[in-house]
């Protein structure tokens, strides 16, 4: 399996997926940038290629005497011809989500950050020829304003090539299961769990925040990709729907995160539990990764 953390009274789970190569050009960070900060972006996050591994993985929360599993990645078998990193792929995932000791059917809630492909694929399996959903006793919690970003039912959707499908494959059979719990832009799961905007990077994408025992953490997904975003919050790496929106969400969530010391956990980055952040005297903003308990 993968990492593990224990974070005030919740335990927190990594189940890794699979990694894409990306390149770090694509942020539009200068030579000066990144020459000033290359002595700790090599080789985690700027390799000798120019690349770095953007990580496909889910969280399994504990919390509350609830599991909530957060972003299930892409699923096998999943056809993406216009995005090759997701296409037909062929990975243990379920394996290594048993290795938590956890089984899909004790999972009491999903949370989708947003419907992008990789965050929500396995959110069903393939059985018997058709899509049935993965955790048979979970209340997929989805935003309303996300659910119906996607729904190619509606009148004037604007399709995306590299997610065609997901709806229909890894949504719509949660729905007619009867599993899907639709819900506003803010919501709270249980005690210790709410969501919220998190803008952006598509219309409804949403974060998760955990505050349990004086220690909070907010699962971001896509709002940032990449640490150089931490520290550059305006660069634009052409992957989101409204990027003002996504800048103002970075924004949001560096103040709050500094302010609270709270955890910050991006679906992508290489450090499986993300970041806190600090501020020194000049102003000048630096981040921590956050050491797992174990790795399996």
């Amino acid at each position: 399996m993968g990492n593990t953390l224990s974070f005030g009274d919740a335990e927190i789970f990594q189940v890794p997926e699979t990694s894409w190569k990306m390149p770090v050009a694509m942020f539009g960070a200068s030579d000066a940038q990144l020459e000033r900060h290359r002595h700790w972006l090599q080789p985690t996050y700027l390799d000798a290629h120019g690349e770095w591994d953007n990580i496909v993985q889910s969280w399994v929360l504990v919390v509350d005497g609830r599991v909530i599993v957060v972003d299930p990645c892409t699923g096998n078998g999943r056809h993406f011809p216009d995005y090759p990193p997701a296409h037909m792929l062929d990975t243990p995932y379920i394996e290594r989500f048993a290795a938590t000791g956890i089984r899909p059917e004790q999972v009491d809630y999903v949370f989708c950050t947003h419907l992008h492909m990789d965050h929500c694929g396995w959110n069903t399996q393939l059985v018997d020829g058709r899509y049935v959903p993965t955790f048979p006793n979970a209340k997929y919690v989805m935003v309303q304003r996300e659910f119906e970003r996607w729904d190619p039912r509606r009148a004037g959707h604007v399709a995306v090539s590299a997610n065609a499908g997901t709806f229909e494959n890894s949504v719509l059979p949660v729905l007619e299961a009867g599993l899907a719990q639709i819900v506003p832009d803010t919501f709270r799961i249980s005690a210790s769990l709410d969501v919220a905007p998190a803008w952006g990077h598509t219309a409804g994408h949403s974060l998760l925040h955990l505050d349990s025992a004086a220690h909070e953490a907010y699962f971001v997904g896509d709002a940032f990709h990449h640490p150089l975003e931490l520290l550059y919050p305006e660069l634009d790496a052409g992957t989101c729907e409204d990027f003002s929106a996504t800048l103002a969400t970075r924004r949001r969530l560096i103040e709050t995160c500094l302010a609270s010391d709270a955890l910050l956990v991006p679906a992508h980055f290489p450090c499986p539990f993300g970041v806190t952040l600090q501020r020194d005297a000049q102003g000048e903003l630096s981040f921590t990764p956050c050491a797992a308990d174990q790795s399996g």
